[in-house]
């Protein structure tokens, strides 16, 4: 049942009263996607003390504010902020959607939502890679990165948090809309939703769909419906403390694993005996262990589906690449009867390489489709998950001397799973994207993993919410 809280339109929630702020206060900047180059403004703090680091809001506009003056997304929220930086001291980015573009691919007047691009459209893209940009330069504290958009900046924040699981603190999607079937992806972070219920331009229809599933993931949404707000909720949202206030009290610390959650909530698709094979390398053998991310995640489903005899059963050993998988497949995996294969191989493919002793790229997408071949002709047929391989260096992306090769192993694994119809869970891109906000000083390793490869503790949290947001997705088809 979707909650709903009526606010009365005269603010009588704690207004801010503090007028707008002035636009010389936001810097003029410019952003790179490929060969296209998108303005955007950043406003400061007004005082910046030394030591300390400021939260950042990404804000997205709506439609009325596109353009290329890099002048008129900086309504409402961003002035807003200007007028309050002495009470919520804060770096807030607001890149400008070009004209006739979208921050998400969708019809806003649909009462149903469609299905999400694999792709970012290129302005959402760039307001993230804006977002970098100003953590990377600025003070930025990376656990209180919040975003909120309207309108069509509601479906972008929707959009974008289900793309980014890993980095936002608190999302504050007004009037928008999303893809309910991927709303899983971001259901630890916390939420709070606007929508006018006379809004002619968005159904309100498209936030309640999207609360109402979060509910029944086991998430805590808080859903603000106003009673006779049309197609301006922001009016009262961005000028009460519910919103502006509540988002500045989040932390992304304070954020479960959002997968795990998911897969063992009140929505779980976890069938009884259902049996998981990690089929790997060291990242996998060790992952078993406490603390690992297989651990972490049986942990959990032994705790909240006891009745349901599941097992996962680790099937890594060190040092092992494509081929080496292909041999012993019938002993470590089919002889398992599994329901699920999570394979997660590809590191020491390209790794080895530098002693001669690599996988080729041939061999290397031969390999992964003999595995799949001989998975679905077995009696089993299990699902299967195919992982492209992380990190070797945590550094930026493209400055780690073997990015470029795993670059083009990730791309092989990416073309098996959609040739074979398998679904594929990016871990290569999502970890450059964790990495891109969260290695502000350039590490080598020590995020992610203990030595550039091998996982360290927020390695196996991370791996263990990708892995089990893929296997929820997988066993929900």
């Amino acid at each position: 049942m979707v909650l709903t809280l009526a606010l009365a339109v005269t603010c009588a929630l704690s207004c801010v009263t503090s007028g707008d702020g002035d636009n010389a206060d936001f810097a003029r900047k410019t952003i790179r996607v490929g060969e296209r180059e998108f303005g955007y403004r950043l406003l400061e703090p007004s005082k910046v003390e030394e030591g300390k680091s400021y939260p950042l809001i990404l804000f997205l506009h709506g439609a009325g504010e596109r353009g290329s003056d890099n002048e008129k997304q900086l309504a409402y929220l961003p002035r807003t902020m200007a007028g309050l930086r002495d009470r919520y001291p804060c770096y807030v980015v607001a890149l400008q959607c070009p004209g006739n573009e979208k921050w998400s691919a969708v019809r806003w007047s649909d009462t149903s939502s469609q299905a999400q691009t694999p792709r970012p459209t290129d302005p959402l893209l760039a307001a993230v890679r804006a977002m970098e940009a100003t953590i990377t330069q600025y003070p930025v504290d990376i656990d209180r990165v919040y975003l909120t958009g309207l309108s069509m900046g509601g479906y972008g924040s929707w959009d974008l948090a289900m793309r980014y699981p890993d980095v936002f603190a608190a999302v504050v999607p007004i009037c928008g809309g999303g893809d309910e079937k991927r709303v899983h992806r971001m259901a630890a972070i916390p939420t709070a939703v606007y929508h006018g219920d006379a809004d002619k331009v968005v159904p309100v229809k498209r936030s309640r769909t999207l609360v109402e599933r979060l509910l029944k993931l086991g998430s805590s949404p808080n859903y603000f419906e106003l009673p006779g707000v049309g197609h301006n909720a922001w009016a009262l949202a961005y000028k009460t403390d519910k919103a502006i206030g509540w988002m500045f009290e989040q932390r992304r610390t304070q954020n479960p694993v959002s997968g795990i959650q998911v897969l063992v909530g009140s929505a779980s698709p976890l069938r009884k005996e259902e049996r998981i094979v990690f089929f790997g390398d060291s990242i996998t053998q060790a992952a078993t262990r406490p603390g690992g991310y297989i651990h972490l995640i049986d942990t959990a489903v032994q705790e909240r589906k006891a009745d349901l005899s599941i097992q996962l059963i680790g099937a890594g050993i060190s040092g092992h690449k494509v081929p080496d998988l292909q041999k012993r497949l019938d002993r470590d995996v089919l002889a398992k009867k599994p329901t699920v294969v999570f394979i997660y191989i590809g590191i020491n493919d390209v790794w080895h390489s530098q002693s001669g002793r690599g996988t080729s790229k041939e061999a290397f997408e031969a390999g992964l489709r003999d595995l799949v071949t001989r998975m679905a002709a077995s009696k089993s047929k299990p699902r299967v998950i195919l992982a492209t391989p992380t990190v070797i260096g945590e550094k930026a992306r493209g400055s780690n001397p073997l990015d470029a090769m795993l670059d083009e192993y990730a791309e092989i694994s990416r073309k098996v799973a959609a040739d074979m119809k398998l679904h594929l869970c990016d871990l290569r891109k999502s970890s450059i994207d964790y990495l891109s906000i969260r290695n502000r000083k350039g590490k080598s390793k020590g995020l992610l993993t203990t030595d550039g490869v091998h996982l360290n503790a927020e390695g196996n949290r991370f791996l263990a919410n990708h892995a089990a947001l893929s296997i929820f997705e997988v066993l929900s088809r």
